[in-house]
């Protein structure tokens, strides 16, 4: 769960306003509504794991008339979550669909990085695999985009390492808790400054696009 002090008073009344709350992890979400004293609400689980039948019960529910309000644990946009097949379904059922803007390590994090990010190329969670990373960031070899992606804080020093093998020595930062009490961010250059650790949380690596 993030920093309380960036929910917005509209997330908070559409939370308060929802029939039923669909989440990454209930537990979170019960954990928020409680946080903010919003009474209990019917909670959904639905993670990355989450099948084509739980997400029509959701639009179900909102077809009945129900309000549906979906919490993505990691903020926008939902990348580990099926965040975008729900949306999906909920258009192709006829419903409205809104988003509630919110907080997003993606952009806090380009804005900390302090690199040219006009433009920029964001990667997801990347391959874990070597050999699958170097192909995905091939073609990024030349770009002078920057680039975002999410990793796992115990995989952060072997994803620079392959990134500095395709990209040279650029300039990196890892920022790791965007938003929460212990955000952080260390900086360096690919192939010569290494992130430290062991890191905990939730990381998101910045590295700028080639000068």
């Amino acid at each position: 769960m993030g920093n309380l002090g960036d929910l917005s008073p509209r997330a908070r009344e559409t939370l308060t306003v929802a029939d039923l709350v669909a989440a990454e992890d209930t537990r979170v979400a019960s954990r928020l509504l409680a946080a903010v004293g919003i009474p209990k609400k019917t909670l959904v689980r639905l993670d990355e794991h989450a099948g084509p039948s739980a997400i029509s019960r959701v639009v179900e529910r909102a077809v009945e008339g129900q309000t549906v309000a979906f919490v993505t644990d990691a903020g926008v946009p939902g990348v580990s979550d099926p965040g975008a097949d729900l949306v999906q379904a909920a258009v192709e059922a006829g419903l409205a669909v809104e988003c509630v803007p919110g907080p997003s390590a993606v952009t806090a994090a380009l804005a900390l990085s302090g690199f040219y990010a006009q433009q920029y190329v964001f990667l997801g969670y990347p391959p874990r695999r070597p050999g699958r990373l170097r192909a995905a960031l091939e073609p990024l070899r030349d770009s002078t985009m920057t680039l975002v992606l999410f990793e796992s804080p115990h995989r952060v020093a072997e994803t620079l390492n392959v990134a500095a093998e395709v990209l040279g020595g650029r300039r990196f930062a890892v920022c790791r808790e965007m938003t929460k009490a212990f955000e952080e961010v260390i900086r360096g250059r690919l192939g010569e400054d290494e992130p430290g650790g062991p890191l905990k949380g939730e990381v998101t690596v910045v590295i700028e696009g080639r000068r």
